[in-house]
């Protein structure tokens, strides 16, 4: 199957569905030309991964400046700037003039921020992976606290979204998310035939439970980019509401925060504590996940499926989740692999009960690994998506056939 499949930034294992969806496919036999923007997670390695498993490489500049100055241009009119800052006309031309080459038969579509790139595709069958819904993401931003001026923000982008994300999607037959949440949350906006849920995989090879390295039964770990909204605020309330409530019962309870681009707030904390480590980014995760008991993760903001909670439960990890930041994983929930507590004090009461009794977390951290390789597998997340190639391409066809044929 030869795929064009396009992306708002260059996929890495920072854009972990793209990067992990897109090295699947080319293993399920699929022959890839990736065009997509410019981005600072794309190491000079990851670059070279992607060359080789791809038949071509098509990238292109996305300077700050001038993001900020479509933005600015953007602010009048229905276009959320979520979506103005990654548009590209250079790209959208690349895009147009590969899909009429006709050396295609689908293209893949990722993320809100590429939706505009459907009108390059001509009649190209054509799949589209929302991820999340966006506009859903952008009202839980301003109905929870933050600052005045990012819940401003926020609200103005759901007025935006609420419009921009269903005619977006309009272009696409066939539109996949990652949760059923996100499905209804689509479908409730107009987006119709209901999306395709395909959760996200994790690389089970990769997160393993560890051998070498024992569990501290004091140690805690939330791990994420925590340059992104949703996780430097559940990090700053497990640290203000839910940790002193913990610690009033195990004094010696340590916390790890552990992702990119810490805000200084969140550094602060670790500075005034000696039992909080912020590490910023770190190359290898699995060695922070594997000292910890338990990991937590304590969003109040969310869409989707948390991959942090996916590489724990891979690494024999229990987790604590919130109900926003659990939602996705439904089947985890009923198993046990996975333990939901909403506020401080039922989530404070659901660390401490693992933390006191390490044989009950280690089966809870045991089920999590057989909930994960039994319904978080890569290799069936691209098995999904080419099933709606394939579906894609026969509506073509059909469609072909059907066409009066012209004298």
């Amino acid at each position: 199957m030869r795929l064009l499949f396009l992306a708002p930034y260059i996929p890495s294992p920072i854009r972990v569905r793209t990067y992990q969806l897109l090295r699947h496919l080319v293993a399920a036999g699929c022959e890839i030309t990736l065009a997509t923007l410019e981005d600072p997670f794309a190491t000079p390695a990851v670059r070279a991964e992607l060359t080789a498993l791809c038949r071509a490489v098509y990238t292109f500049p996305l300077p700050k400046h001038t993001a900020a100055l479509r933005c600015l241009a953007a602010l009048p009119t229905p276009t959320p700037l979520w979506v103005a800052y990654c548009r590209s006309g250079e790209l959208a031309a690349r895009v147009q003039a590969l899909a009429a080459s006709e050396e295609f038969d689908v293209a893949h579509v990722e993320h809100l921020r590429a939706a505009y790139l459907g009108a390059s595709l001509g009649t190209l069958p054509r799949v589209f992976d929302a991820v999340d819904c966006i506009t859903a993401l952008q009202k839980q931003m301003f109905t929870q606290p933050g600052s005045l001026p990012s819940r401003a923000f926020a609200a103005e982008e759901w007025l935006k979204l609420r419009r921009y994300e269903p005619r977006a999607y309009a272009a696409f037959p066939s539109v996949a998310v990652t949760s059923p949440f996100d499905a209804d949350a689509l479908s409730q906006l107009g987006v119709a035939p209901a999306p395709t849920v395909i959760p996200n995989g994790v690389a089970l090879d990769y997160f393993q439970p560890s051998l070498s390295i024992p569990p501290d039964p004091n140690t805690i770990i939330f791990s994420g980019k925590m340059s992104y909204r949703a996780n430097d605020d559940a990090a700053r309330y497990f640290i203000e509401s839910i940790l002193p409530r913990i610690r009033a019962v195990r004094p010696a309870t340590r916390l790890i925060i552990a992702g990119s681009e810490p805000s200084p707030a969140l550094q602060r904390s670790a500075q005034a504590s000696d039992t909080i480590t912020v590490t910023g980014f770190v190359e290898d995760l699995r060695p922070f996940l594997a000292q910890a008991a338990l990991a937590v993760c304590p969003l109040r903001i969310g869409v989707g499926i948390q991959n942090k909670a996916l590489e724990a439960m891979a690494m024999g990890r229990p987790v604590v989740a919130s109900l926003i930041a659990g939602r996705g994983l439904p089947q985890a929930q009923a198993t046990g692999a996975l333990q939901l507590a909403d506020d401080p004090d039922s989530f404070a009461r659901a660390c401490l009960a693992l933390l006191a009794e390490p044989d009950r977390a280690r089966a809870a951290g045991e089920e999590a690994r057989r909930y994960v390789e039994a319904h978080h597998r890569w290799d069936w997340v691209a098995e999904r998506f080419l099933e709606l190639y394939r579906r894609e391409m026969t509506r073509d066809w059909n469609n072909r056939c059907t066409q009066p044929s012209q004298p």
